[in-house]
């Protein structure tokens, strides 16, 4: 059973077609320093957002956005094993030389932002979905 305090998260993606996003968009919405993109106008199928690299392996699908504050070369591993379309550093984190050299020979981009996960994969989950950055879609009590 999943505990409340859990971390991660995932969210598909709205269907292809012109309400696609792209990791241009991605930057847009969450306001990311480019690190390494050779293209920015690679589709987006989704998010996940965790810092334990098995749980990204549980939950990410091929083309999905990695939100992580695990700034290493397994994150980089990882998102290339789970075939990602990016990985997004969230809380500013410094990415390491290494890490950078591995993400340049899988060609798997890169971006760093300054906000925290929760807000970094909130912003990504609605530009994703349509939803309005912090729509609550419970019912009311």
């Amino acid at each position: 059973m999943n505990s409340p305090a859990r971390t991660r998260s995932a969210a598909p993606a709205r269907p292809s077609g012109p309400a696609a996003i792209t990791l241009a968009d991605v930057c847009a919405a969450i306001g990311a320093d480019i690190v390494w993109c050779p293209d920015l106008t690679t589709p987006v199928a989704g998010v996940v957002a965790a810092d334990l690299m098995s749980d990204v392996l549980v939950d990410a699908r091929p083309g999905y956005v990695l939100v992580t504050g695990l700034a290493n070369v397994q994150t980089i591993r990882t998102a290339a094993i789970a075939d990602l379309a990016a990985v997004v550093f969230a809380r500013g984190k410094a990415v390491p030389p290494e890490v950078l050299m591995l993400a340049r020979e899988a060609r798997l981009p890169v971006f760093m932002s300054q906000r925290s996960l929760f807000e970094t994969a909130g912003r990504l989950y609605a530009a994703i979905t349509g939803a309005p950055a912090g729509a609550d879609r419970r019912p009311p009590p």
